[in-house]
């Protein structure tokens, strides 16, 4: 085992900061592998906040330990009604889905054409004030005080999760404007909206943006952890020419990552989906600021070409290896990722997006001791 040097603390944030640790930081995407690997249905986990709690951190115990959890609990934290992303309905186990299954996002319209004006003249938030109950059947108060209760217990988590000297990545979460009128009009709707009325949707961003900023601020605030985790999905060369991703994509998430650079938050890009044609324009985003999280659909190795010495790239142990593959098998990918992806820092050692539900625990294993066992080649 490599002699350890730093804290987990220290490892990530100089990785973050393109510098070299004494090892590459490793910090899987836990969410409903350990309730699995725990044998606590999935409905039970989001019913029972403590129970899951306890399955995450008896879990890294089994594992040996790791460097950074990206989430506190099953639960993205939101301190009040003004999130930053889309109320999209969930298929939740026990709640519209079997017992044990993962929580699957359900595709569906939420919105109408006409709700573009509103945001127009209105913002995200003033929009957000009429969708919330239109979608949920709850008031504006009740929805902010069930997101107040369950703040609070993302904050005592993560609290659990410090006493163990392992920082959470996760203080605030957001979704690009892209992703949230996708999620809300659905993705063939939406798609229909960038070429039907491209001016419309163009207009309903610029609108939205800020409140976007102004949420996750807020958000951070009350967690006091100062990572930003930033899913994107819909909006990759996987979906869009560059030419949409020029004028509907890039402008609003440079906007919105400059804005939390300059408070000082670290970005978690958690690029879903391929997006290689995209890399380059990572570099226009603050250098060091950032942390380019790829699913194994991305190349990463062609990520590490484009964004050396810019950005913390961060990935990408595919899920297919963690639940079809042996042990060796992941040991022989991460040793290619530290040799390859992590010669000269900015690299942290992480699942291709979540670790699967049905991942093998001995494969698991594999990366995170890899991380602890073996040096960039060079």
């Amino acid at each position: 085992m490599i002699k350890e040097m730093m804290t987990r603390e220290e490892r990530i944030r100089a990785a973050v900061n393109l510098e070299i640790p004494d090892r590459v930081p490793v910090a899987p995407y836990m969410l409903q592998f350990p309730l699995r690997y725990q044998g606590v249905p999935q409905s039970e986990g989001y019913k029972n906040p403590h129970r899951a709690i306890q399955a995450f951190i008896d879990t890294f115990d089994a594992l040996g330990g790791y460097d950074g959890q990206i989430a506190a609990d099953l639960i993205w934290p939101s301190s009040s009604w003004r999130i930053s992303s889309a109320p999209t309905p969930m298929y939740v186990a026990g709640r519209g889905a079997p017992e044990d299954s993962p929580i699957q996002a359900a595709e569906r319209e939420i919105m109408v054409v006409e709700d573009y004006d509103t945001i127009i003249s209105k913002g995200w938030n003033g929009f957000l004030e009429e969708l919330l109950p239109r979608v949920t059947g709850r008031s504006v108060e009740k929805i902010d005080a069930s997101q107040k209760r369950q703040c609070k217990i993302y904050m005592d988590d993560a609290k659990a999760w410090k006493e163990r000297g392992v920082p959470v990545l996760l203080g605030a979460t957001t979704c690009s404007c892209t992703m949230i009128l996708s999620l809300c009009r659905s993705l063939t709707q939406f798609t229909l909206d960038l070429y039907r009325r491209p001016d419309k949707v163009e207009a309903a961003m610029d609108a939205m943006v800020d409140d976007l900023i102004d949420n996750v601020k807020n958000d951070i605030k009350a967690t006091g952890m100062p990572w930003v985790f930033f899913p994107l999905e819909r909006g990759s060369g996987f979906y869009y020419p560059m030419k949409i991703f020029e004028r509907f994509g890039f402008p609003y998430l440079k906007k919105m990552v400059d804005a939390f650079a300059a408070e000082g938050l670290t970005t978690t890009l958690h690029f879903d989906t391929d997006w290689t044609m995209n890399l380059p324009y990572l570099k226009d985003l603050p250098k060091g600021k950032c942390i380019c999280e790829l699913d194994s659909t991305t190349d990463i190795f062609r990520a590490k070409e484009v964004l050396e010495g810019h950005m913390c790239i961060m990935g990408d142990v595919p899920a297919s290896k963690l639940a079809l593959g042996t042990p060796e098998d992941v040991t022989e990918y991460c040793e290619k990722l530290i040799d390859v992806v992590g010669d000269g820092g900015g690299f942290i050692l992480s699942t291709g997006c979540e670790c699967p539900i049905d991942a093998k625990f001995d494969n698991v294993k594999a990366m995170i001791d890899t991380a602890k066992n073996h040096l960039p080649a060079s």
